[in-house]
């Protein structure tokens, strides 16, 4: 099978939450069906929508895989999970959230996965290091430079390390 590239977000906002995103990186290419090609800065942003809780620290990888969409989303999710994620259906504070945002130019809408990840356009924690990697980038024919100067400026930060 051929190598797919994909887009996935990283976040974590409770503990060592640099050391949370350097470990789903490894345990995303443990499976070896995963190859890291490329990963953003690291971004500080208050959480949205949480409340009182502490700060997100967020990144996208390029991914190449064999896998198909749907079994990168389990991999996204069983990596969140020995990493110490615990979902509740609720929006919550977390170890690490792993979100598959693009997978080539596939578009899915089912109930477990929507590609693009329709909340790209939301987003700027999700924009701008996407933007970094992948400058040209089109999502669903609009450039992600676009995409992200249209969505009103938050308050993340650019981080001092970075995970590669």
């Amino acid at each position: 099978m051929s190598l797919k590239n994909a887009y996935i977000a990283l976040g974590s906002n409770l503990g060592d939450r640099m050391s949370h995103l350097r470990a789903s990186l490894n345990e995303l290419e443990m499976s070896g069906k995963i190859r890291i090609e490329a990963v953003s800065p690291v971004y500080n942003n208050p959480a949205v929508g949480l409340g009182n809780v502490p700060d997100f620290l967020n990144a996208v990888a390029c991914v190449q895989t064999s896998l198909s969409p749907q079994e990168l989303l389990r991999r996204c999710l069983s990596v969140e999970a020995v990493l110490g994620r615990v979902r509740t259906g609720q929006p919550a504070s977390r170890t690490i959230d792993l979100d598959l945002l693009l997978y080539e130019d596939v578009q899915l809408d089912t109930p477990s996965l929507q590609l693009p990840h329709p909340r790209i356009e939301q987003r700027d924690f999700v924009a701008r290091p996407l933007m970094d990697i992948a400058p040209g980038l089109l999502i669903s024919g609009k450039l992600i430079e676009s995409i992200l100067s249209a969505i009103p400026a938050g308050r993340m930060s650019l981080w001092a390390e970075t995970l590669r």
